[in-house]
């Protein structure tokens, strides 16, 4: 528990608490309160009541960076799943920039815009960015369900909280999809207020729809394009008619799509090697312009086992933790060594996973695959800057 009288400031905040009337009566804060200053409210009461353990006392997404007059502590906070980006930096003369997005700190004095040529030999390999670097030198993320500590110049990172694999064997098939769905009906009131409005992304396949049927949504919202070979929106417009929701469809021309690369790029602020993000960016921005709230079926596969390479997982065997890196392990050291002009030994894209084979040690080789995916993906950022898209 934190004194009093110790002085915080919450310097830098972004994200929305979803717990917030059960916390406005245990911190005793006016739930009247205008949205964010209710919020700024309760993080600073959080931490004063439950100190560095005050992030596992809020549902939400949030990162965050308070400030201890009295301590001289810089204390910085990232969400459990990483919904919300956080960066810092630590300049020539030890003071720590930091912020939501890394445009945030080049602004700031002391930063040095320089390339982390190293960081090719992840990027040529996953199609994205993970792990704690960035294509910035010295600029790092602070990974999901961690906080930081800034004093005297030096830097601390804990673990406030890991999602785990726990086997349970003793439910048969039937038994977990009634768990899921059950699970899912108590999440989804949670995800926004009753008087909030949202809608929901559709593609029409098992994920998304499923999700839309599940909640109390009444508009969808889906891309579709002219070549029929890649067209999946009638697919989803003939889910929606099921069950019986309205759907909006945005129809991506590919002038529409090339106009957007250099914005959608920009506001990501590192490379991502998915052409389908900058669809994803187009279909934001369209549901932007009737909610602030959209669902959707984003990272089913790597929960439920959807990949196909998942059925290798018994044949890769005790060998799967000498080359499995994710799903995306496209491009080979021996590839990387021929095109890259200075090539890194020391830093591969394996040991980016070297933590979490020995975290999921004991499990069975597809338990290991959809764990290492998981991880990797939370570290990854991927899609996190969207909400500054709208």
């Amino acid at each position: 528990m934190v004194s009093v009288k110790e002085k915080l400031i919450l310097k830098c905040y972004r994200g929305h608490i979803r717990n917030h009337a059960e916390l406005c009566k245990i911190l005793d804060v006016d739930p009247s309160l205008p949205r964010e200053q209710k919020e700024r409210e309760i993080i600073i009461g959080a931490f004063k009541k439950w100190g560095y353990e005050f992030p596992n006392h809020i549902y939400g997404m949030f990162s965050l960076a308070l400030y201890n007059e009295e301590t001289g502590e810089t204390i910085c906070v990232r969400d459990q799943f990483g919904t919300k980006p956080f960066y810092y930096y630590l300049t020539d003369d030890n003071n720590l920039l930091y912020g939501t997005t890394i445009k945030e700190i080049m602004a700031q004095k002391g930063f040095k815009k320089e390339l982390n040529d190293k960081l090719l030999q992840i990027y040529l390999t996953m199609t994205y960015t993970t792990g704690e670097d960035t294509f910035f030198k010295g600029v790092k993320k602070l990974l999901p369900g961690r906080y930081l500590i800034f004093k005297n110049g030096k830097i601390s990172i804990s673990r406030y909280w890991k999602p785990e694999f726990k086997p349970d064997n003793s439910k048969t098939l039937e038994n977990w999809a009634d768990e899921i769905h059950s699970t899912l009906l108590e999440i989804l009131p949670q995800v926004k207020e009753e008087e909030e409005y949202a809608e929901s992304f559709l593609s029409g396949g098992v994920d998304s729809s499923y999700v839309l049927a599940a909640s109390d949504i009444k508009v969808s919202a889906s891309c579709g394009y002219d070549d029929k070979r890649l067209d999946e929106s009638g697919l989803a417009k003939e889910t929606a008619d099921i069950l019986k929701r309205e759907n909006r469809r945005l129809l991506v021309t590919p002038e529409d799509y090339f106009a957007a690369v250099p914005f959608v790029m920009y506001n990501m602020e590192q490379p991502l090697g998915d052409a389908s993000a900058v669809v994803f960016a187009l279909g934001c921005k369209a549901a932007a312009e009737h909610t602030s709230i959209c669902y959707s079926g984003e990272g089913a596969d790597e929960f439920f086992g959807g990949y196909n390479m998942y059925r290798n997982a018994e044949r890769y065997g005790d060998n799967l933790k000498t080359f499995y890196v994710g799903n995306t392990n496209i491009m080979k050291e021996d590839e990387k060594k021929k095109i890259l002009k200075n090539y890194y030994e020391d830093f591969l894209p394996i040991d980016l996973v070297k933590n979490i084979y020995e975290e999921n040690e004991g499990l069975d080789p597809l338990s290991k695959m959809c764990d290492v995916d998981i991880k990797v993906w939370l570290e990854g950022d991927i899609y996190l800057n969207v909400d500054k898209m709208g």
